[in-house]
């Protein structure tokens, strides 16, 4: 009865648990995007329903549905928090999220002083984090929502563009 009552229970949680990833993503690039020489953009669930509605197949339209919202967050390399790169402090932040059980990380990509990660979260409900790090400047995509095979398979084959 106990492992039924802890089945039970850890089936109810499990969605808080990957809303709680999200929500500290969220907390880390709220707390940072109003700094100097920080660019931040926010693609809302409106424009994206808007264009959901838009002229597209039902594949593109059922994959932009799953998703709730877009975050960019880019980091000029001269954005300093006293003598600390910003870059730095918000790459660190980020990893105390990123670097556990919670998360994976499908993507490391490294071509001479540029690397590319990509992180999702275990549950499909969730989010979906493009790093990219140059010594010029660091950049945060977040892709929030219902992020299943589907949408992993989209970013990773073009089918939604990040720039």
């Amino acid at each position: 009865m106990k492992k039924v009552l802890i089945i039970v229970l850890a089936a109810i949680l499990c969605p808080y648990i990957a809303m709680a990833q999200a929500k500290q993503i969220h907390l880390i690039l709220d707390k940072y995007e109003k700094r100097k020489k920080v660019e931040s953009i926010i693609i809302s669930p409106a424009v994206l329903q808007m264009a959901g509605n838009g002229n597209y197949n039902a594949s593109t339209k059922e994959l932009l549905s799953k998703i709730s919202e877009m975050r960019i967050v880019n980091v000029k390399e001269d954005a300093v928090e006293g003598t600390t790169p910003l870059r730095i402090i918000i790459r660190d932040d980020l990893d105390k999220v990123l670097i556990s059980p919670k998360f994976s990380r499908v993507l490391k990509m490294q071509d001479g002083e540029e690397l590319l990660e990509l992180f999702v979260t275990k549950e499909s409900d969730g989010v979906l984090v493009f790093l990219a790090t140059s010594p010029k400047e660091f950049a945060v995509i977040s892709i929030f929502g219902n992020i299943d095979k589907s949408v992993i398979n989209a970013v990773m084959t073009g089918g939604i563009k990040v720039k």
